[in-house]
């Protein structure tokens, strides 16, 4: 019996939002009932002296205005849980993410290395991060001035300004620092630029 109430739901992030949409209708609906209430109990339960049909407009204008704010709450929520959702999955992946470039790097200069196979399933994850409007701070080896606020360092004495090498790229969105590119002086040994 239950498996034929089940719906298939595609992200946690969509049971929240049919959750929200669910509990939304229902207060709505509730709101609904008692304006529809017939006219002579509404009379009862006023005072002679209340106008019913103004009190009645006004209880409409209210269920309006509470309906627009609950819709924008949901929709500042829906907001709110997908970008927590892309922090987080973002940082179970971090490893993976400031090291996959590096070993794109590799496989360029040294064609024979194994992992040169494994380098075609990364373009999802590329496409991933994309799509979340996240930005790589930097480029594997390319030369920058050294920027506290964007560069992690692998000495304590690099200065700012001082040229560095990118060997991991980093990640940003829009002004926040995700992770920062880890950089060095140096090239690892035999690589070239």
């Amino acid at each position: 019996m239950i498996d034929r109430l089940s719906v298939p739901v595609p992200s946690l992030n969509s049971l929240l939002i049919l959750g929200g949409l669910f509990l939304v209708l229902v207060y709505i609906d509730s709101r609904l009932k008692i304006a529809r209430l017939p006219l002579e109990l509404r009379e009862e339960e006023e005072s002679p002296g209340e106008n019913s049909t103004s009190k009645m407009l006004l209880e409409i204008e209210s269920l309006r205005t509470e309906c627009l704010q609950l819709r924008e709450a949901l929709q500042q929520q829906r907001i709110e849980l997908t970008t927590e959702f892309q922090h987080s999955t973002f940082q179970q992946l971090q490893t993976l993410l400031t090291n996959h470039p590096t070993v794109q790097k590799l496989v360029e200069l040294k064609p024979d290395l194994p992992a040169k196979n494994l380098i075609s399933l990364f373009i999802s994850l590329d496409n991933l991060i994309e799509s979340w409007g996240y930005e790589s701070i930097g480029k594997v080896w390319e030369k920058v001035a050294y920027n506290p606020q964007l560069h992690q360092p692998d000495t304590g004495d690099i200065e700012v300004g001082e040229l560095v090498y990118i060997r991991f790229v980093g990640y940003r969105k829009g002004d926040r620092i995700l992770a920062p590119a880890k950089v060095s002086r140096i090239l690892p040994t035999g690589m070239k630029n």
